[in-house]
């Protein structure tokens, strides 16, 4: 459906904002585009992001991954999580078998990349025993 320019008479199309014949501004303005052709309002927010500190103590299961993954030897995603027990426990372990245990905590960075955020709080944060693994 075309429009007519109120300055020459020459049909328009319904969304130009000038006159193919005269170039006279036909004033539309983006409120005029029709609803289908607006960009979504909201971007997408994933509700799993790993990097996403949704629990009350602020840690997000991303970092735990990461410092498991550079720094798991010496326990520092323990440390990260408040476990100093564990963090301990793994240098110690870390010491004994001559870093063999550096497999164990590379599994459990794939680990905390594979749970869901819930799962992790449950499983590492809010739970009182002082070494959990997996």
């Amino acid at each position: 459906m075309n429009k007519v320019c109120p300055k020459c008479g020459a049909p328009t199309p319904d969304l130009s904002n000038y006159c193919p014949n005269c170039g006279y501004d036909l004033g539309y303005t983006r409120a005029d585009v029709p609803p289908a052709y607006q960009q979504p309002q909201q971007p997408y927010a994933d509700p799993n992001n790993p990097f996403d500190a949704s629990g009350p103590e602020g840690k997000c299961r991303g970092i735990a991954a990461l410092l498991a993954f550079f720094l798991g030897g010496f326990g520092v995603h323990y440390f990260y999580m408040n476990k100093v027990g564990a963090g301990l426990l793994t240098i110690l372990l870390t010491i004994v078998t001559c870093g063999i245990w550096g497999i164990i905590t590379f599994i459990q960075c794939i680990y905390f990349l594979c749970i869901t955020n819930e799962q992790f709080e449950q499983r590492f944060i809010q739970n009182p025993t002082t070494f959990p693994i997996f």
